[in-house]
């Protein structure tokens, strides 16, 4: 998964936030244990606005927050930071203390309490997972140890690849029942990569409306998410998240960039959306080379083969969780099928973008989102994306 390149409003403030490792893969790398933190807050005289970094499941947390005072957002920065710590204790498999690695643990026909958190988060995986069709599957983890996506990469056997693949997936290997959850197949190994960053992003925007903070803006590993308790809300949306109808300076939606799936650092669109969330995945930025052959970093659970590498998919959703798991499993799924999703399932909006043999790009759009995409390059076709997919030309600039 890797980042839409934010554009937002940008309040005055002395320092911007130091670059950091925009992009995560699929299965998180280790790190030291604590959260290592960077901070830099306006002075009192001007807008007070915090820009903070954290180190967080292998990947980094930029985080600006606007309050009414510098110590109400300092404050508030550190209720996200110790709701991104709490979600991390609970879902990460590289501790061995976490408690998805004691579910995967756990012995087959066992039922083990959960605590509510983890039990919500399995809901919403095992809901995608089923939407989705297997595309997306947080029940691959012996299949990223065939493929060593934790290590250099290796190619398995095709009867490695099959001996690793959990048939029917999360919804045959793993009994929820509420607060409960049984492995049914001995050989389940849930891996969070495809949703943990989801999981913290709404743990923190939750964490945020116990706080004074007027907006804010996260950035975590390339999955953005957006903060504001002031304005109109739209209807809750298919996943019970409200969509933030305004931001608190009036505007319609947030606006973020599109990069180039071969090279993130270009700008290639730019579109706004009210919801709360934006994720983007894609097979190159982490791509391993074995043998020759490039293994691509997002697996198809079902084949147990890594997917096609197209382009990217971005969804946008109302809830954090909902776009992790839909970046992955949409690209799964392919261009077409992602956008037929979307068209689908009003809750989420859907960019794909395309590489095509020429060497151009084909950007498409869902029609929640479509009418607010301009293009910023000349190397786009979307000729054939049809009435409801077509974003505006490039303007000069």
């Amino acid at each position: 998964m890797f980042a839409p390149h934010l554009a937002r409003p940008t309040p005055t403030r002395v320092t911007a936030i130091a670059a950091f490792l925009a992009s995560a893969a699929c299965v998180a790398r280790p790190h030291p244990g604590a959260l290592e933190r960077d901070v830099s807050v306006a002075p009192l005289d001007e807008c007070p606005v915090v820009d903070r970094w954290a180190g967080a499941m292998g990947t980094g947390l930029a985080l600006t927050i606007e309050a009414p005072s510098r110590a109400e957002a300092l404050s508030a920065s550190e209720a996200v930071l110790r709701a991104i710590e709490a979600t991390e204790q609970r879902l990460s498999t590289w501790r061995e203390d976490s408690e998805l690695s004691e579910l995967n643990r756990s012995a087959p026909g066992e039922r083990i309490v959960l605590s509510s958190e983890l039990a919500h988060e399995l809901a919403a995986v095992h809901r995608w997972s089923r939407l989705t069709q297997g595309a997306f599957d947080p029940a691959v983890g012996a299949l990223v140890r065939a493929w060593d996506l934790r290590g250099a990469g290796r190619i398995p056997t095709a009867e490695e690849r099959q001996a690793a693949i959990v048939l029917g997936g999360i919804a045959a290997a793993l009994e929820l029942d509420g607060r409960s959850a049984l492995r049914v197949d001995p050989s389940l190994l849930l891996e969070e990569g495809g949703f943990g960053k989801g999981a913290g992003l709404d743990a923190a925007l939750s964490a945020l409306r116990g706080t004074k903070a007027c907006s804010a803006t996260l950035d975590f590993g390339g999955q953005v998410a957006w903060y504001a308790p002031i304005g109109a809300h739209a209807p809750r949306g298919e996943s019970g998240g409200p969509d933030a109808a305004t931001d608190r300076r009036g505007a319609r939606g947030r606006p973020f960039d599109i990069a180039d799936p071969r090279d993130r650092s270009r700008r290639i669109a730019t579109l706004r959306s009210a919801r709360n969330s934006a994720a983007t995945s894609g097979n190159s930025e982490h791509a391993r080379v074995v043998g020759g052959r490039t293994i691509g970093h997002l697996l198809d659970p079902r084949s147990g083969e890594p997917a096609a590498n197209f382009g990217s998919v971005t969804v946008v959703a109302d809830l954090a969780i909902d776009a992790d798991c839909l970046s992955t499993g949409l690209f799964v799924l392919g261009p077409e099928r992602a956008l037929e999703f979307a068209a689908e399932h009003a809750a989420i909006d859907v960019v794909v973008v395309e590489v095509l043999p020429s060497g151009h790009l084909r950007l498409r759009a869902s029609a929640g989102v479509a009418e607010t995409i301009e293009l910023l390059v000349e190397d786009i076709d979307s000729s054939d994306a049809g009435p409801s997919h077509n974003p505006r030309p490039p303007t000069d600039r």
